[in-house]
């Protein structure tokens, strides 16, 4: 089960971003499971070799891709979660309907693009089929993950990624618990800042039971040094749902056989461990 208190995620749910790859690539889209595949490889390999994530670790495998790497990791024993939304798609919408099409796995992850600048119906209706889920996982005991992603609208990087993003998040997390809508994690852009850590750490507190998790938006393992010590410092970080960091560039060159399937594995397996380690280093 996704533990509340330590959560060491693999989110291999890509699928518009394989697409993408695959055909800028010339790679067929038929072979995008096997990515699937070798990411859980990855993981059951990092399991054997870390501690931590025998305790703690899952993974986010979809139903489009990795149908098979999900009865894989099952009889492997291995916590995995389905995600619910629509690749790509904006504003929110379905994967599949109903839910228990797509929604296989332990836990449920749900992404969400918000600004406040969207239109209000939009804001709206994507409000409300996340409250559609959130009754939907209640009733069937899956925690559920909500990942919210704030692009920028021009604004200046640095400054929007130290003060910009962090009261946009809070405001959302607030409106979402004034909804009634109270996930069990919420997915969310790391930042360096321990300021802009303590603002969406305080809106996530407000109502008991709420985590916070790290994503990685592929981005390298310095990077992410950063946000997991600014992370440490919240009270609600429970830990990081992170893919790209991890698989994509493995499992990509060994798609265009650059590199043998063990070494790819392991270089899942090793980035993994790191990520972990980065994580419990950062304390």
């Amino acid at each position: 089960m996704l533990e509340s208190n330590r959560a060491y995620m693999l989110a291999a749910d890509h699928r518009w971003q394989w697409d993408e790859w695959c055909d800028r690539h010339g790679v067929p889209r038929a072979r995008i499971p096997e990515a699937k595949a070798l990411a859980l490889e990855g993981f059951l390999m990092a399991r054997e070799q870390s501690p931590d994530i025998a305790a703690a670790g899952s993974i986010l495998l979809d139903t489009q891709y990795a149908s098979g790497a999900i009865a894989s990791a099952r009889a492997a024993g291995v916590t995995v979660g389905t995600p619910a939304e629509w690749p790509g798609a904006f504003p929110l919408r379905w994967a599949s309907e109903p839910f228990d099409r797509a929604l296989t796995g332990a836990f449920v992850k749900v992404l969400v693009r918000h600004r406040p600048d969207y239109a209000r119906d939009v804001v709206e209706g994507q409000r409300a089929r996340l409250l559609e889920l959130a009754a939907w996982c209640r009733a069937q005991g899956r925690p559920l993950v909500v990942e919210v992603l704030i692009p920028r609208a021009g604004e200046p990087e640095a400054e929007f990624e130290a003060t910009g993003r962090a009261p946009i998040a809070a405001a959302y997390i607030a409106d979402s618990y004034a909804a009634g809508l109270v996930p069990d994690f919420w997915k969310l852009e790391g930042t360096s800042s321990r300021e802009a850590a303590s603002t969406v750490d305080a809106a996530v507190q407000a109502r008991p039971g709420p985590r916070f998790l790290v994503l990685g938006k592929g981005a390298g393992l310095d990077v992410i040094a950063g946000w997991f010590a600014a992370a440490r410092t919240m009270a609600t970080a429970a830990g990081f749902a992170i893919g790209r960091s991890v698989y994509f560039d493995a499992a990509a060159s060994w798609l265009l056989g650059s590199i043998p399937r063990d070494v790819a594995a392991q270089r899942i397996a090793d980035t993994y461990i790191a990520l972990v380690r980065l994580w419990n280093e950062a304390a």
